[in-house]
């Protein structure tokens, strides 16, 4: 009888490798959980505490569809897969809504169930573009992503999206993902009229990542 075990994947050393350099810095570097007196940590000026935008990213209801589902998947389970949360944690930080990693850091301790305190640290310092082993600040993560992109969506049936936004679920496919920018005849056939029964966008994603990139470049720069 043939061999059907399938190989573990071939980044799976490298996240290994990757957590237990987490849990070393994590006991070697002082205030691994915070921006000030932080060695590993850029300083940026981030924006007010904006507790509207941070409720609408946690509860799900931004008005993106792809991040809403994955923060209502993180809810409703404790889990997310890990390139959801680089979305959403870009996203509420260096992305859209500017707002200081640890707010982010916090809801995801509170609610993953694989949540470690050193690890969640290391992966917000690292997806919000401000330690030295972040990817480059500029390197965004689109909200609204399609086939092709890194984040793996399913775009053909949309069927997670569908799952986690029931609101979602008449919708055809090809406008799942920006349904706002459907016709209003589309969006009565769906029995979803945007602004009503789902939220318009928060932010124009285009505009505040163009202003986001000029904040933190400007950060680095202070």
């Amino acid at each position: 009888m043939g061999n059907d075990f399938t190989k573990p994947p071939e980044s799976l050393h490298g996240q290994m490798l990757f957590r237990e350099m987490f849990y070393l810095l994590s006991r070697s570097v002082s205030n691994w959980d915070q921006d000030l007196d932080n060695q590993m940590c850029k300083k940026i000026d981030w924006g007010d505490y904006n507790d509207s935008a941070l409720s609408a990213w946690e509860m799900g209801l931004t008005g993106f569809p792809y991040i809403d589902a994955m923060m209502r998947q993180l809810d409703a389970t404790g889990w997310m897969h890990h390139l959801g949360r680089h979305a959403v944690s870009c996203f509420l930080t260096r992305g859209q809504l500017w707002q200081h990693w640890k707010y982010g850091r916090d809801v995801f301790q509170k609610k993953l169930l694989d949540s470690d305190w050193a690890v969640n640290n290391a992966n917000w310092l690292w997806l919000s573009g401000v330690a030295p082993f972040s990817m480059p600040y500029f390197r965004l993560y689109n909200p609204c992503p399609d086939s092709k992109s890194s984040l793996n969506v399913e775009t053909k049936t949309a069927a997670f999206i569908k799952f986690w936004i029931p609101e979602l679920k008449e919708f055809p496919p090809k406008y799942i993902l920006e349904p706002h920018l459907s016709s209003a005849s589309i969006q009565q056939s769906s029995n979803c009229v945007i602004g009503k029964d789902y939220p318009f966008p928060m932010v124009n994603r285009k505009e505040s990542a163009k202003e986001n990139l000029m904040r933190f470049k400007d950060s680095l720069a202070a």
